[in-house]
């Protein structure tokens, strides 16, 4: 019971830090109707095998759906963004289309990458085993956690994670690329960006003295493995 209750405090002190609702990403899908949650479905399974996904591609496969405008609900609620010159997709959480320092290899599949530390931790708990690839976010020394069984193991054995929010200036720039007129800052922007892989909580701790993060939290690895797993466990799951 206190365990519990331990989770879900942690779970909702992560959402708050991303600026998700309660619910979580699983709240926003159940806004979407099946032909919309299908298009995020297809993006998100194709690039947890390392495929570059182009929205202009998606036309084609799903001939019966009015693709544009479910695109447009899925970027309104920050779920899928894509390149507005390529159309390369480029935030489908928790996966990113273009590299990031967290590489993600599912059992089986070629590697793909992650928005950030939590949003590694939790592919496994939507897929199978992987090998998760990183990099100490303050010296920069590889990190490398193999997840088998639901169970994360670290190398070094000291592995943290940050957690933050990036200051509006660091944001704008960004956020150009893929956003609409009028929308709000997604999560991929205000918030992936500071929240990293540490080799150790020392280094956690030299990096919040130089960096321009706000709201700052240190999770285990374990305890971050737990809030992936929560936050994104059930985001395959189809909308009703």
């Amino acid at each position: 019971m206190n365990n519990n209750h331990s989770n879900a405090s942690l779970k909702n002190k992560v959402l708050q830090s991303l600026g998700l609702p309660e619910g979580g990403f699983e709240q926003k899908i159940r806004l979407l109707s099946p032909s919309e949650n299908r298009i995020r479905l297809d993006i998100l399974l194709s690039m947890s095998e390392g495929e570059i996904v182009n929205i202009n591609d998606l036309t084609a496969k799903q001939e019966q759906i009015d693709v544009k405008s479910a695109l447009r609900r899925l970027r309104e609620l920050d779920l899928i963004h894509w390149d507005q010159n390529s159309g390369n997709v480029t935030v489908a959480y928790p996966f990113s289309g273009v590299p990031t320092p967290h590489r993600v290899t599912l059992a089986g599949m070629s590697p793909a990458y992650s928005m950030c530390a939590i949003d590694a931790l939790g592919i496994p708990s939507m897929f199978t085993d992987a090998v998760i690839e990183s990099e100490c976010a303050f010296c920069g020394e590889k990190i490398t956690i193999n997840v088998k069984n639901n169970l994360p193991v670290a190398i070094p054995d000291t592995v943290a994670v940050g957690l933050g929010t990036m200051d509006a200036t660091d944001t704008n720039a960004c956020c150009d690329s893929f956003c609409g007129p009028n929308e709000p800052t997604p999560v991929a922007t205000s918030c992936c960006p500071a929240i990293q892989f540490y080799c150790s909580e020392e280094h956690w701790q030299k990096a919040n003295e130089k960096n321009s993060t706000t709201t700052k939290h240190k999770l285990t690895l374990a305890e971050a493995f737990e809030v992936g797993a929560a936050i994104f466990g059930g985001t395959l799951s189809k909308a009703e």
